[in-house]
């Protein structure tokens, strides 16, 4: 080994990032973070068009902050997304589970927390009711359902609205209030029926999974109140093991570095209870 090796210590070599390749012929790539621990590996599938990076750097920071408390994390691109190639017979469901398959193998994890932003979390969501070794999820504006408490919060905002707005907002309200006047988020992501995401919603709080729930402002036109939580999904959301987070004042990408930071450390604490010690 060169001097320079020689002079770093062991325990900061093992943190450094590490490519794996997974998949069909290995033409995935992830970026492993973190020195081996005793709680779950916290994977990031890239979301939407986002690369593996995340959005303004969001999975490098967060992987460097969990890094620092001695969490693994595994950044990655689903097919199709980044330097991934379409792959007509692996989605990113069957992805996710190809990249535990191989870190399990190769790294020795064999515990998951999944999911991210948007369509991270639906993948999040999809592996979580998919393999067993799943026991946590990440969902930053995820699976939701409009229903009466998203009406309400609609007109209660349109009447805290100036007078003068109130005959422009009168001739959309109709459609506003049929979730029809624009496209929106549920038009281009897979979602189960309300009734299939409340009997999955509840398998996985039976089997113990932790789920991180965080709706944010970016998120209008599917969550807009708190109780819509509850509307959705039933009474197993009062569950210990479920954490709800509304965030009206955050962007759905995190935009800003303060909100990042927000998010960053409400993560970090999340994994760390999740391995079951206070922060370093």
């Amino acid at each position: 080994m060169s001097a320079v090796i020689d002079a770093v210590r062991p325990e900061a070599l093992a943190a450094r990032d590490v490519f794996v390749r997974f998949g069909p012929g290995g033409q995935l790539t992830g970026v492993l973070s973190g020195v081996a621990g005793t709680g779950p590996t916290l994977l990031l599938p890239s979301a939407g068009l986002q690369p593996r990076m995340g959005p303004f750097r969001l999975h490098f920071l967060l992987a460097q902050r969990l890094a620092e408390h001695g969490i693994r994390s595994f950044r990655y691109d689903i097919p199709g997304v980044g330097e991934a190639p379409r792959m007509p017979s692996c989605d990113a469901t069957q992805a996710t589970v190809a990249a535990m398959n191989q870190l399990e193998a190769m790294h020795g994890c064999r515990s998951f927390a999944v999911g991210g932003i948007c369509s991270a979390a639906d993948t999040g969501w999809e592996a979580a009711n998919a393999d067993a070794r799943v026991n946590a999820v990440l969902l930053l504006d995820g699976v939701c359902f409009a229903g009466p408490w998203h009406r309400y919060a609609r007109i209660l905002s349109l009447l805290r609205r100036l007078p003068r707005e109130w005959r422009r907002f009168a001739r959309k309200m109709p459609g506003r209030l049929r979730g029809n006047a624009s496209l929106d988020s549920a038009a281009f992501r897979t979602w189960p029926t309300q009734s299939e995401a409340r009997a999955q919603f509840a398998a996985l709080v039976a089997r113990d999974v932790r789920l991180l729930w965080i709706f944010s402002g970016g998120y209008a036109d599917r969550f807009l109140h708190p109780r819509q939580f509850e509307w959705s999904f039933g009474p197993v959301v009062r569950d210990a093991r479920v954490t709800l987070h509304h965030w009206p004042d955050c962007d759905h990408t995190y935009f800003s570095a303060a909100q990042r930071e927000r998010l960053m450390q409400t993560v970090t604490q999340w994994m760390l209870d999740l391995r079951g010690r206070p922060p370093a």
